[in-house]
């Protein structure tokens, strides 16, 4: 498996096994709590590296980029939905 296609299964695995802040977005809306939004990002980074480190090509740096381009774009999303009430965006 080439290191794209590597990386584009890592993302779409990732992305359908994660979305803890789009969740809790969904979930709660403005009624999020400090805690519960950090323990969503937590639980985001947790999961996608552990998903991303099964790649048998990538390096650790390529696992943490992945990691948090994921994480990012899940964070970015559930605010949308209203996950980051609690910080007053």
């Amino acid at each position: 498996m080439t290191r794209f296609a590597g990386l584009v299964c890592c993302v779409a695995l990732a992305a359908s096994a994660t979305g803890c802040v789009t969740g809790v977005g969904v979930w709660k809306r403005e009624r999020t709590t400090m805690p519960l939004l950090v323990g969503a990002v937590v639980a985001d980074i947790a999961v996608t590296s552990v998903i991303a480190s099964q790649i048998q090509d990538f390096t650790a740096g390529a696992t943490i980029g992945t990691t948090l381009a994921v994480t990012a774009v899940d964070v970015t999303i559930g605010c949308f939905l209203g996950a980051c009430a609690p910080l007053r965006l």
